[in-house]
């Protein structure tokens, strides 16, 4: 007989460890957590290790396993919702802004560091001032940095405390969600394993967004595009950028150019930190980490 779970959460990043704690607090004893990538410690890309080419391994590690696409990342808690998303699409800001304030704080008693970026008013509104004069509009924000290996962990601790209290599953990639008369039933993985749940939770992240988006169209569900900003990655001697990484850790500094009005914005900074390669299913980009205790040039 199969066994059955109040919920199942597909996806073992930030949306499916939050969702996990916050069930747990409601009392709900039977949650399974499926996870294509491999468990925290086991997340090694070769190319850190080994300084090889990248593999093209299957699932990545540095975007797949426990902890999600941002486990090995700058760890950047943007702490606004200004930008980063259309949240404000569905809750009003009072409401964004203490759901922001609430996960802060979940960090926060898991080891973040208490060190806040864009405090600082005066000198926020120096780089304003200053921004202006080019053109450009900075948007303000509060800016909680925990560092690469920090980071790690952060989200050991938040393993540690889910492990008894749900089922924790790694590398099951689910290859279906299964519904019968409209109503979802449970799951089957890529090793054809089916599993049986009241409520599936979706948080397959980035590296599963193609997946999402194709049991989305299967299952009939409706969707809209969300339109992906393209964005190149620039490496200069971090001194020349400290007047302004210094005072708010990373600039969104907004620019409309003369020609056609397009937008045109900085985003994802990575004060002292290296730019590391990903590999999203064949698509290779890059990204960027910052540690807490250690510097680059």
């Amino acid at each position: 007989m199969r066994e059955r779970y109040q919920v199942i959460i597909i996806g073992g990043g930030p949306a499916g460890i939050f969702a996990a704690l916050e069930l747990l607090k409601l009392g709900i004893e039977k949650i399974l957590l499926l996870e294509k990538g491999k468990d925290i410690a086991s997340r090694i890309c070769p190319i850190k290790n080994d300084g090889h080419p990248c593999r093209n391994c299957s699932p990545c590690s540095v975007v797949c396993g426990w902890g999600g696409a941002g486990a090995f990342s700058d760890g950047k808690l943007t702490l606004t919702p200004e930008f980063g998303g259309v949240l404000a699409e569905y809750r009003d800001r009072g409401e964004l802004t203490r759901l922001i304030e609430y996960v802060d704080q979940v960090y926060l008693s898991y080891g973040a560091t208490p060190t806040l970026y864009g405090a600082d008013e005066e000198g926020v509104r120096d780089i304003q001032r200053r921004a202006a004069t080019a053109d450009l509009a900075l948007i303000p924000a509060r800016i909680r940095h925990l560092g690469t290996e920090r980071c790690y962990d952060i989200l050991a601790r938040m393993r540690e405390s889910l492990t008894g209290g749900i089922q924790i599953q790694l590398q099951s990639p689910v290859e279906e969600i299964l519904v019968e008369k409209g109503r979802v039933r449970g799951v089957r993985t890529a090793a054809g394993q089916v599993y049986e749940g009241d409520y599936v939770i979706c948080g397959p992240g980035r590296e599963g967004s193609g997946w999402f988006s194709r049991e989305a169209a299967r299952l009939g569900l409706k969707g809209v595009n969300n339109p992906v900003d393209i964005g190149i990655r620039v490496e200069v001697p971090a001194v020349v950028m400290e007047e302004i990484t210094e005072k708010v850790y990373e600039s969104k500094l907004i620019y409309y150019s003369r020609s056609f009005d397009d937008k045109v914005r900085t985003f994802c900074m990575n004060p002292y930190g290296e730019v590391v390669i990903e590999n999203n299913q064949g698509l290779v980009t890059v990204n960027g980490h910052s540690y807490a205790d250690k510097r680059t040039e």
